[in-house]
């Protein structure tokens, strides 16, 4: 029992010894290989039920707005040539696409209406075979009524009159009319209406108004509704002066006077686009009929307009008319007040002529015309002028007066201190915001602008702008391109690419083209950025091309040639892979596109790539291969070490009907250098050469003693560097010595060339020098340059390479 005992503890000692030894091997191995990077990710342990495993984070989904998804299948369906979608599902999306747009009272983008129309002409074309395309005529007109919301002026607005146009057209021809025993199209007038505040807005003005002069007397006259205004408005948007005249005189025609209404919409309106004084001085001054005078309104902005042009002087008059043909109960005092501001009278000045005003007012028996309103116009004219302090004073003159900061208020000191960089004053005045009835969500710009500015500020403050962030979220409010953008460069800053997807799905599909592209832009810069790490510009480009299809074939190129340069060739293969990949034909890579793939993979030398994109050349049926893409060849797989290979595609251009360039010549003695038996190639080009009488540039020859010194043949190489003068005109030079020098084979054949060439052709061999990189050495107590420039230095693939893509 006891030796039992003895044996069993001598093993389990064993055992222990055995398990801790092996534990420390497998712990040093273990650090090893992660040092190295090798070590896989280890299988995840079970835990109790299953509560401690963090679930997989799942990206949000692409949020498309309703119909649009569909759409843009249809899109990709067509440029593939494949099937399109079902009618009666793409007729349901273009209903549900508009139907949202009426909902929400929200703009149809440019990209949007393109998709649309596409759509429409689809529907039109199918619904003789398929009842079910056939939109209802309800659904057209909100089609049409819903294109007259245009957001920004500087968007292109052709969809939207095509698709206005197609709408309407079929419109017509479905209220038909009997006429002189005939049917013709009919005009429904309430359409006609809506479709000439289309095209007046979509930049068509002149054939919208053709359309109201023809159509007034029949239709557009009894609906009540004039668009008169909309073609003065689309007139002024397109900066046609002269047209806006004619179309005043028009109007004179049809007993359309110029009435004070029709003067404000114009003085009002060219006051917004912040027009020179000139025309607003020309326009106001435009007689009203029947010696009518200007409205309350086109004063107040004109006089308003002169304080911020510093035509003061000119709208002095105007200024003393509007008070004397007021009363004291129509007066308006805001305006008063900041011309008063605008005249140099201090804050304190101010608030003497508001007691005067309220003591006036009171003893006449009358309301008091001041509210919280009047400070907030003091309050913008100060901000306008960027006096922070100014501004600041008229909030306390308010408070002082009884009055409580409005939304405006807020608003107003939230964009005055961005101005002036105080974004802490700014982030409280947004907070005090919060707690106000914001009315048309008129804060959502500056809070995007405040976004972008804290997404500048150094250091950032993450919460503060994530704060923000989930605020407008929350109240579902409108991302502005440039906050997407500014937020975009923000998470990909900080490595939060998961972010960054959730980001662009949540608001980069609502966008028109030339937004898309400021959000992109974004992006590309961080990849071609050289700080940015490898691995994460690679992570950058997958987001990119995901959810930015639309980026042309020379920014992909671009973006694969800055993969080789940071010397990845596997992911510039994979760059150019994803173009062959594309299904759309114009995203697809040409010729020109293969040859600078190519020329990047002979520079760096990566044969794995090379037969990759090889195999996609011979896949390819839409590339017919030319001496530029032979040339590229030859190149890449000369710089592959294949120069056996590369002497095939010399075989190839011989023989094709373009024939060979002088970049092929010279590729092809690169590769008769390196080859085997290449020197009996490389005299029977020269041979060609000289039997052709083909002129020899420098180049050429220097690759022709390349192409012999490659296989150490000395004693040709030495005649033929003195015969080059006589040969082809050139002195032996430095870019001569140096692919002798580098061509040859061993130590001991280079140090024979380095004797030659310092014996023979000392000043060569001194700007050999200067060009390459060397390094002192000691060598029997003396200083001895030894030439350690690589390769490239005299025989430049990359210079080759670019004749090869010129």
């Amino acid at each position: 029992m006891r030796s039992q005992l003895t044996r069993h503890v001598f093993r389990q000692i064993i055992h222990n010894e055995l398990y801790s030894s092996t534990r420390c091997w497998f712990s040093a191995a273990h650090c090893c290989l992660r040092a190295r990077g090798a070590f896989l990710p280890t299988a995840p342990r079970r835990t109790l039920f299953g509560f401690g495993r963090k679930p997989k984070r799942k990206p949000k989904p692409v949020n498309y707005e309703p119909g649009f998804k569909r759409m843009l299948d249809l899109n990709n369906t067509s440029k593939m040539g494949a099937r399109a979608p079902p009618p009666q599902q793409l007729a349901a999306a273009f209903v549900d696409l508009f139907r949202s747009k009426q909902r929400a009272a929200l703009a149809l983008e440019d990209i949007q209406a393109q998709y649309a129309l596409e759509t429409y002409r689809h529907l039109q074309m199918t619904c003789a075979e398929d009842p079910n395309a056939r939109l209802p005529d309800e659904e057209l007109k909100v089609a049409l009524r819903m294109l007259k919301f245009v957001g920004n002026e500087k968007n292109q607005y052709k969809a939207h009159n095509e698709l206005a146009r197609a709408i309407f057209e079929e419109l017509s021809k479905r209220e038909v009319t009997i006429k002189d025993g005939r049917e013709v199209p009919g005009v429904p007038c309430h359409d006609l209406v809506q479709f000439i505040q289309v095209m007046a807005l979509s930049g068509d003005t002149l054939y919208a108004r053709d359309l109201v002069e023809n159509n007034w007397e029949d239709c557009v006259k009894h609906v009540g509704v004039s668009p008169w205004h909309h073609v003065m408005k689309g007139l002024i948007r397109e900066n046609r002066v002269e047209e806006l005249q004619k179309t005043v005189d028009i109007m004179k025609k049809y007993n359309i006077s110029f009435t004070p209404d029709i003067h404000e919409t114009i003085i009002v309106f060219y006051a917004a686009r912040e027009a020179d004084m000139e025309t607003i001085k020309k326009w106001y001054q435009y007689l009203l009929a029947s010696g009518r005078t200007p409205t309350i309104l086109t004063d107040a902005t004109v006089l308003k307009l002169c304080i911020r042009k510093s035509e003061l002087d000119w709208g002095e008059p105007i200024f003393k008319s509007l008070i004397g043909r007021t009363s004291e109960a129509e007066a308006p005092w805001d305006v008063v007040l900041q011309w008063a501001a605008a005249k140099g009278k201090s804050v304190d000045e101010i608030e003497r002529m508001m007691q005067v005003m309220v003591r006036r007012q009171e003893e006449r028996g009358l309301r008091s015309s001041l509210d919280m309103e009047t400070f907030n116009g003091l309050i913008e004219l100060a901000n306008w002028r960027n006096d922070p302090y100014t501004a600041e004073r008229y909030v306390a003159l308010g408070q002082k007066w009884g009055f409580s900061p409005s939304a405006r208020t807020y608003r107003l000191q939230l964009d005055y201190r961005m101005k002036i960089g105080d974004l802490g004053g700014a982030r409280t005045a947004y907070a005090r915001l919060q707690g106000e009835e914001s009315v048309d969500l008129e804060d959502l710009p500056l809070v995007n602008k405040l976004i972008v500015a804290l997404c500048a500020e150094r250091p950032q403050n993450y919460d503060a702008i994530m704060g923000l962030v989930e605020d407008l979220s929350d109240r579902k409010a409108r991302f502005e391109p440039e906050t997407v953008a500014a937020l975009s460069l923000l998470h990909l800053q900080r490595g939060e690419m998961d972010d960054l997807v959730d980001l662009l799905n949540t608001h980069a599909f609502h966008y028109g083209l030339d937004q898309r592209a400021l959000i992109s832009e974004v992006l590309l810069s961080h990849i071609l950025n050289d700080n940015t790490p490898t691995s994460r510009a690679w992570d950058t480009y997958n987001i990119l091309r995901q959810k930015f299809s639309e980026i042309d074939i020379p920014t992909r190129t671009s973006l694969m040639q800055h993969f080789f340069f940071r010397k990845r060739s596997d992911m510039a293969t994979h760059v150019f892979g994803h173009m062959r990949q594309q299904q759309i034909k114009s995203l697809r890579p040409d010729v020109s596109t293969y040859v600078t793939c190519l020329s990047g993979i002979a520079k760096a030398g990566d044969l794995e790539s090379l037969e990759t994109v090889h195999n996609m050349i011979k896949l390819d049926s839409e590339i017919e291969p030319n001496t530029q893409l032979y040339n590229a060849l030859m190149l890449a797989y000369t710089g592959c070490g294949e120069s056996a290979t590369a002497q095939g595609f010399w075989e190839d251009i011989v023989h094709s009907r373009e024939g060979p360039s002088y970049a092929s010549i010279q590729i092809a003695l690169r590769a008769c250098e390196r080859a085997a038996f290449g020197e009996r190639v490389a005299r029977d080009i020269w041979g060609r050469l000289k039997r052709f009488e083909i002129e020899v540039t420098r180049e050429i020859y220097a690759a022709y003693v390349g192409s012999l010194a490659g296989h150490n043949l000395f004693a040709e190489c030495v005649r033929l560097i003195n015969d080059a003068e006589k040969e082809a005109g050139y002195k032996p030079d430095a870019l001569l010595i140096g692919t002798f020098f580098n061509a040859v084979k061993g130590n001991s054949n280079k140090q024979k060339v380095k004797e030659w060439a310092w014996a023979s052709y000392p000043e060569a061999y001194e700007e050999l020098l200067k060009l390459g990189q060397y390094e002192v050495t000691k060598s029997s107590g003396e200083d001895e340059h030894e030439f350690v420039h690589s390769r490239e230095t005299f025989f430049n693939i990359g210079a080759i390479g670019r004749d090869v893509e010129a």
